[in-house]
């Protein structure tokens, strides 16, 4: 047995070869935890299209998604308020955002309603049409642009930026623009 500073030689690398080892799994530790740092720096969003165009809302902002629906037409409301809904005993407004962007109309009223997502942000809520629901796509939170300046303006206002999300531009929608219809009663 050979000894050094009163410890076996033995016993001395088999130390070493665990300090290498506890050394090398914290490593992977602070690599794993700077790797889940960057992902908590991502955005969810909700893609949607509307008319031949794909937009997205955060899915923090998102508090439902249904299909089957019946609307009850409401007297004197702006024509982008298609009526209100019964959700589960609560009363919702909803909205066709084609209209109030000015890009045609979602069809309502076939024998399959269209998805309806229902958008909430300081307790207002409203329950939007679109064509179709897309997948969630996480992207970083600094892959939000500006708005493509190639819009028109009645688009511009409800947009609040853009993302590529994988080879499509989609349009993030300016959820507190969206509401603010329903929260002034269509009054600007």
């Amino acid at each position: 047995m050979t000894m050094v500073d009163g410890h076996d030689v033995k016993e001395a690398s088999t130390l070493a070869e665990t300090a290498e080892e506890v050394l090398r799994r914290r490593a992977e530790s602070l690599a794993r935890e700077t790797l889940e740092e960057e992902a908590t720096h991502r955005l969810a969003l909700l893609l949607f299209r509307i008319a031949e165009e794909w937009y997205a809302v955060k899915v923090a902002d998102v508090r439902e998604i249904f299909q089957e629906y019946e609307i009850t037409t409401v007297p004197c409301v702006p024509d982008h308020i298609l009526g209100v809904v019964n959700v589960r005993g609560e009363i919702l407004s909803i909205t066709d955002p084609a209209k109030l962007m000015r890009l045609g109309a979602v069809e309502v009223g076939g024998s399959v309603q269209p998805p309806a997502i229902v958008i909430v942000a300081d307790e207002v809520a409203t329950a939007m049409v679109v064509d179709e629901i897309g997948d969630i796509a996480e992207v970083p939170d600094d892959a939000v642009e500006p708005p493509i300046s190639i819009i028109d303006r009645a688009q511009a206002e409800y947009i609040a930026g853009s993302v590529h999300v994988g080879d499509l531009m989609v349009g993030l929608i300016n959820i507190e623009r969206m509401l603010e219809p329903v929260t002034t009663g269509g009054r600007h």
